[in-house]
């Protein structure tokens, strides 16, 4: 990719995504996520042939209030400072039937099949998707954030939040095989765990 990008290219767009995760009590976050898209380029409109001028076309924030163990979503929060049409702002309620699910497996096929197409926002939806993975590993922080052993850090979690999620977490792997022991309260040779 670094050899597509030398010579002498023009950029004519750039989108920025900003997650950030925040402790909110002893088992819940608040996951903020800003998307903005800035136009680098003048562009012209399809519909009335009217000259755009570069500048930010898309400045979207998400913020959901996420309970653990389970991921559950308890509220949903969004703010459109700009957007490229009056039309966009209808969509801020879109993200209503987000409370009550879990991010988990299958969250992006559920998002897509619930939230999707004429239902929302594509870029909403988008901001949504890449704050999933982010909330676990903001949950994640906050939990471990006081010293833990690993069965009490575990607790009420599922092993499939992580499993099979990348290579390092691959089912055969030592990690997974770790984690599913710390989630049944043994130590890696099936012994029970002590406390730390």
């Amino acid at each position: 990719m670094k050899r597509m990008c030398q010579g002498n290219l023009q950029a004519v767009h750039n989108r920025t995504i900003s997650i950030s995760t925040y402790a909110a009590g002893d088992d819940a976050v608040i996951v903020e996520g800003v998307l903005t898209d800035n136009r680098l380029v003048d562009t012209w409109l399809i519909t009335t042939g009217e000259k755009m001028a570069p500048g930010v076309v898309h400045d979207l924030a998400v913020r959901l209030l996420v309970e653990g163990p389970s991921l559950c979503i308890r509220d949903v929060e969004v703010d459109m400072d700009q957007a490229p049409r009056d039309e966009c702002t209808h969509t801020r309620n879109s993200l209503e039937p987000l409370i009550g699910q879990n991010i988990a497996p299958g969250f992006t096929r559920w998002v897509k099949e619930h939230l999707g197409g004429a239902r929302g926002c594509t870029h909403l939806n988008a901001l949504l998707i890449a704050m999933a993975p982010a909330a676990l590993q903001g949950f994640w922080s906050a939990r471990t954030s006081r010293r833990l052993d690993m069965r009490r850090a575990t607790e009420g979690m599922a092993p499939e939040y992580l499993i099979d999620t990348c290579w390092v977490w691959r089912s055969e792997g030592p990690l997974a095989s770790e984690l599913r022991a710390a989630v049944r309260g043994e130590d890696r040779e099936g012994g029970p765990l002590g406390e730390n």
